[in-house]
């Protein structure tokens, strides 16, 4: 009996044994499943957030590249018909538009920012939106002038982003200011790219709406024909001067001068203005433009009406993105190259640096549609036509050549030379110059990607 009893109590204790284990592996089994389940979710998490990032990240990548479109040249393929050419390459043929031809349109009067003329019927959407897909290795772009951007998705695995355009009109009207939105995907995806893009499954959408603002090459417009900050010295040639414009100043020439060696000068003012109020010399410690301080460097000086002018220092003037540097020391400045290089950037800015500039008899430089912001750091020969405004850096400038300038010229010092070339003021060029030459940029603040 003791031992029958002994082994009913070592059984009951294996089955105590038995229930308590199962219990253990129940309770293992649950925060395994619970393990697996959070794991499960952070993995789905951690793909919807590398999905979203790659569509936030394309639209910013489309951000900058609409904006480096702006401040480039004119682009198309020169083989294709401009009605069905949809090429975002750079090109030399100076029939085909740039970006910012294509896709806005700027009043010459107002400087408002809008679509292009194939708008939507709000007049405020743009229905032609350039577009870009990564292949993996580049982005391949399509900048239709009419339609849709003829795009094709890339064959290779991987995720391929894109990202869709589209430029609208900013309320209020402002001069310059227009907003640039951006769709990005994490494919090539029609309804997620258009606007309004629509939600496309296993895929992420982000829009990035950017204010960007036109920073005018020449903000502030001369108020005679040819300003020189020092000196001005004819030579005795027969140097001209006009403004014939109305409702303002009739200043043809405007110096700080008292040493003016006017000789044969020409000069003329708006119709019905005195002779003598066509040309005005005010002394040296006066303020011409605010720069003429008394104990000042002539280079500080001529730095000082730099930035007065141009609301920017030398550097971040010369630097910005719709600026050309052409390096005169290695290559030949001259009328070809002015010319050329002004027609394939309309809107750009010229700066001209590390040599002389000689602009030799020829067809004209720029035009009355389009003119041509030239800024100088060496001496100038001007013997053909030039529509736009030119900006001589040297602290002693020298000017020849019997060319004409319709617009206005700037010394930023002194001025000296044997020119006989006739300057105009002309104010229409000049109100082209200040609304539709320069850079697009960023407004601060002006971003948000909701």
């Amino acid at each position: 009996m003791k031992l029958r009893a002994r082994s009913l109590a070592g059984r009951q204790r294996g089955v105590t044994t038995l229930i308590i284990v199962a219990l253990l592996f129940f309770v293992l089994s649950l925060v395994a499943a619970y393990t697996n389940r959070n794991l499960i979710f952070e993995q789905r998490t951690s793909a919807n957030q590398y999905r979203s990032t790659q569509a936030l990240e394309a639209a910013e990548a489309g951000v900058e590249w609409a904006l480096s479109m702006l401040n480039a040249g004119r682009i198309g393929d020169p083989a294709v018909a401009v009605a069905a050419d949809d090429s975002c390459d750079s090109t030399i043929d100076t029939s085909k538009t740039s970006f910012r031809e294509r896709y806005l349109t700027i009043s010459g009067t107002t400087g408002v920012v809008q679509a292009a003329p194939t708008v939507a019927a709000d007049g405020l959407s743009g229905t032609v939106w350039p577009s870009c897909v990564f292949d993996g290795t580049n982005w391949d772009c399509s900048c239709p002038s009419t339609g849709s951007p003829v795009l094709v998705q890339p064959g290779s695995a991987g995720v391929h982003s894109a990202f869709r355009v589209r430029f609208v009109r900013h309320t209020p009207d402002r001069t310059g200011l227009v907003w640039l939105e951006v769709n990005g995907c994490t494919r090539l995806d029609n309804a997620c790219l258009d606007f309004p893009a629509q939600a496309v499954s296993g895929d992420s959408r982000a829009t990035v709406r950017v204010l960007i603002a036109l920073k005018s090459g020449l903000p502030a417009t001369p108020s005679a024909a040819l300003t020189v900050r020092g000196v001005l010295d004819a030579e005795g040639a027969a140097l001209g001067a006009y403004n014939p414009s109305t409702g303002g100043s009739s200043l043809a020439v405007l110096t700080s001068s008292t040493r003016l060696n006017a000789g044969n000068m020409r000069l003329g003012g708006a119709p019905g203005a005195p002779a003598d109020a066509a040309l005005l010399v005010v002394d040296d410690d006066l303020p011409l433009a605010m720069v003429s301080t008394p104990g000042l460097s002539p280079e500080a000086k001529s730095l000082r009406m730099f930035s007065n002018t141009m609301l920017a220092d030398m550097a971040t003037y010369r630097d910005q993105p719709a600026s050309i540097v052409l390096d005169c020391g290695t290559v030949t400045c001259d009328a070809d190259l002015i010319r050329s290089t002004a027609a394939r950037n309309p809107g750009r800015i010229l700066w001209a640096r590390g040599g002389d500039v000689n602009l030799g008899a020829g067809a004209d430089i720029g035009s009355a549609t389009d003119p041509v912001m030239l800024v100088v750091d060496g001496a100038l020969n001007l013997d053909a036509t030039l529509h736009g405004a030119i900006y001589g850096m040297p602290t002693d400038w020298s000017v020849t050549g019997a060319g004409t300038v319709r617009g206005a010229m700037i010394a930023g010092n002194n001025m000296a030379g044997g020119a006989t070339l006739t300057v105009v003021r002309d104010a229409p060029v000049l109100a082209l110059l200040r609304l539709r030459t320069g850079s697009f940029v960023r407004v601060p603040g002006g971003w948000r990607d909701f």
